[in-house]
């Protein structure tokens, strides 16, 4: 992983656009027909997106989709190492090579940009989703929720309020404003503790 790493890392985006792509490893010389590359790839998503190492974490539904894990941010070098994720994803891409990892719905639409909805959320938090879906389908001008524009969140051990606007913690959420409310929880809930780390991916 460290040898991928560091050669993938100290080339050019020229060099790594190239059409071609030569992988070897110790020990077995020859020339690259695709064998070797398609092999490199397939073992190096195996670490590389393994939540053993702390950059991924999976999903709250199942053991085989990933997304990016929120405890990342204190892995030493969490931007390069993210930078590099992104490196290898262009480079599969680029050569159609397949990749042993499957990620969230809501993981592809941050690499393609594509707004977010409440039905995203589910692949992360399925007990939340329910408890904002409720909020939408019912009226709860008649229901005693004390919702307003904050959150509450575990930063670093410490439990902070985040509002989710300006003010926020002062504005009750009401059957007139939750369609704001809930567009805002869902990006605050989608995005919380990984925005830092997939900018440094699509870099």
């Amino acid at each position: 992983l460290e040898d991928a790493f560091n050669k993938v890392m100290a080339a050019g985006k020229k060099d790594l656009q190239k059409s071609k792509l030569y992988i070897t490893f110790n020990g077995e010389e020859g020339l690259d027909y695709g064998g070797p590359s398609r092999e490199f790839f397939f073992l190096l998503s195996r670490e590389l997106f393994n939540p053993y190492y702390g950059l991924f974490e999976y999903s709250a539904n199942d053991t085989y989709t990933v997304q990016i894990s929120p405890m990342s941010a204190f892995v030493e070098n969490y931007p390069d190492w993210f930078k590099f994720c992104g490196r290898v994803l262009g480079l599969a891409l680029v050569h159609q090579y397949l990749l042993d990892v499957f990620f969230t719905r809501p993981f592809y639409k941050a690499l393609l940009r594509s707004a977010v909805c409440l039905s995203d959320v589910e692949a992360l938090d399925a007990e939340f989703h329910q408890s904002l879906l409720w909020v939408k389908d019912n009226d709860i001008s008649t229901a005693t929720l004390d919702l307003a524009f904050v959150v509450t969140e575990e930063v670093c051990g410490h439990v902070v309020d985040r509002e989710l606007k300006t003010g926020g913690k002062n504005i009750p959420v009401t059957e007139k404003n939750k369609k704001e409310y809930l567009e805002r929880m869902v990006k605050w809930r989608l995005e919380r503790g990984v925005t830092s780390q997939t900018e440094s991916l699509m870099r």
